[in-house]
């Protein structure tokens, strides 16, 4: 059996049949390829369970090997052991498989479809690939019990994840203790499968919100500007009134008029009306209205250039 995970490109580790201890040490969450390549070595794994291993269970390490380098996350449901009774969001769960029915049920999803072992427990075992992209998923427990809103990659009371630097103990292996085996009870063609997107996304942290973008300077004219830079200002002040009030089907409209007309006005006042101190004020304006940054900056750039270039409305 651990000969077969091996051939599939899966490293493997002798575990106790008493406490499912792992009995050889090594992998680690941050072990390269030289630290993990016993686990994988047909030789050496065949030497275990010939040897003093050879009545171990066979441990899977999770996070990594498989099908083009992608380990395993294994999602185990268990069953309760003396727990107090679920509550809130999680009331009316008795076992982890509740609680991953729950979470699908809220995501709109069906019940993964993938390779799956019945615990001697009467958990379950769904194994999964780690993603192609981005980080890799690690091990987190079902502690934490009523957590309404648990930490990724934890997902809830009752449910534990194993991913990198950790280990879950393989189908075929003979429980001691309880007097069972690890069964396998998916199809006998169903292979571990990536994992689906709604439990993907419980297993990350969501990314950090986008920083709101840094209001402009205030524009500041001394009392000593002359009467055209004062005018310049007023009409800076004006047109940013107007790009921020406008209406959604005026928006785009009135921010290319707004930046045209400034970039007329420029050459009455370069010090107020300069390129960056017009960008900057229009843009914060804008986005303030509900626009995207990457289409302001479009229109502001394309009025502009409009009024540099001769065409403009008012130009000479």
């Amino acid at each position: 059996m651990a000969l077969t995970w091996v051939s599939r490109g899966f490293p493997v580790v002798p575990c106790s049949r008493e406490d499912k201890r792992a009995m050889v040490g090594g992998f680690r969450i941050d072990s390269g390829p030289e630290d993990l390549a016993p686990f994988s070595d047909p030789e050496q794994v065949r030497a275990w369970w010939s040897g003093k291993f050879k009545r171990a269970h066979v441990g899977l390490l999770t996070g990594r090997g498989g099908p083009a380098g992608r380990g395993l996350v294994v999602v185990d449901c268990d069953m309760p052991k003396g727990e107090e009774p679920l509550e809130g969001r999680w009331s009316g769960c008795h076992g982890g498989t509740d609680v991953l029915e729950l979470l699908a049920r809220e995501a709109g999803a069906e019940w993964p479809d993938t390779y799956t072992v019945l615990t001697p427990s009467g958990g379950l075992h769904l194994y999964f690939l780690q993603p192609e992209e981005g980080p890799v998923i690690g091990c987190a427990t079902g502690a934490g019990g009523n957590l309404e809103r648990p930490r990724p990659p934890h997902l809830g009371p009752l449910v534990d994840v194993r991913g990198i630097g950790g280990y879950v103990i393989a189908a075929g292996s003979y429980s001691k203790a309880q007097g069972r085996m690890y069964e396998r009870v998916s199809a006998p063609d169903v292979r571990p499968q990536p994992l689906p997107g709604w439990l993907l996304e419980l297993l990350r942290p969501a990314a950090a919100p986008a920083a709101p973008p840094r209001p402009p300077s205030p524009l500041r004219i001394l009392p000593t500007a002359s009467q055209s830079e004062r005018a310049a200002a007023g009409a800076l002040e004006h047109s940013v009134r107007r790009v921020e009030s406008a209406s959604e089907g005026e928006r785009n409209r009135q921010l290319f008029s707004a930046a045209r007309w400034l970039g007329e006005l420029h050459g009455t006042a370069p010090d107020v009306l300069d390129e960056t101190t017009v960008r900057e004020q229009l843009l914060a304006a804008a986005l303030r209205s509900g626009q995207t940054e990457r289409e302001a900056l479009r229109t502001i750039r394309s009025g502009w250039e409009r009024s540099l270039s001769g065409t403009g409305a008012g130009a000479a």
